[in-house]
């Protein structure tokens, strides 16, 4: 219980902390392929699976349409219930989207599953050892583990710099992530 709580007091900090920094700098999304390392620059066709930001998340369609323009084959997250992994969906620049659950814009229902080798994913904070808060609905550490059960995939959480915090709590069943990209630079972690 203690570690709920913690989250929860965690996540009203860091949301505070990120309303700041997108009043500060809306369009740091634009500098997130500046700071995207090389070694994990997915491949001519792979699949990278993104997210459309709300509220006041860093933005990855500047870094989306990046790999994009470079045939890679992009997808967004869809939620098929609770407590289920999220499934993604192929989506490309200029697809029309409907409104899922939590008013997030997904692809059709009819466009195809694929399986992403990266995720790129939102969060409220990150700590230096990869550890992620989300919003507690725990979709992403569900999902994170099946794919990690399906073979390689590459994790990297998007945000901005000041979202960092010197150490996320976590439970059990919070998936650490392999990567940080923030408008300012680039983390390995100890994933």
């Amino acid at each position: 219980m203690l570690t709920g709580w913690r989250k929860a007091r965690a996540r009203r900090a860091a949301a505070a902390a990120r309303k700041r920094a997108f009043e500060a700098d809306a369009n740091a999304g634009a500098r997130l392929a500046e700071h995207f390392p090389d070694e994990i620059w997915p491949p001519l066709h792979s699949v990278v699976a993104g997210y459309f930001a709300i509220r006041d998340e860093i933005d990855p369609r500047p870094l989306m349409e990046t790999f994009h323009c470079e045939q890679v084959r992009l997808a967004l997250p869809c939620v098929t219930g609770p407590d289920q992994p999220l499934v993604f969906r192929s989506w490309s620049p200029g697809d029309e989207l409907v409104k899922g659950a939590f008013a997030i814009s997904e692809p059709r229902a009819s466009a195809p599953e694929v399986r992403p080798s990266l995720v790129l994913l939102p969060l409220l904070a990150f700590d230096g050892a990869g550890r992620r808060l989300g919003y507690g609905a725990g979709f992403y550490d569900r999902t994170i583990e099946v794919l990690r059960g399906l073979g390689p995939v590459t994790t990297v959480g998007l945000a901005y710099e000041a979202q960092r915090l010197k150490r996320v709590p976590t439970a059990s069943h919070d998936a650490a992530l392999d990567w940080i990209v923030t408008e300012q630079g680039a983390y390995r972690t100890g994933a």
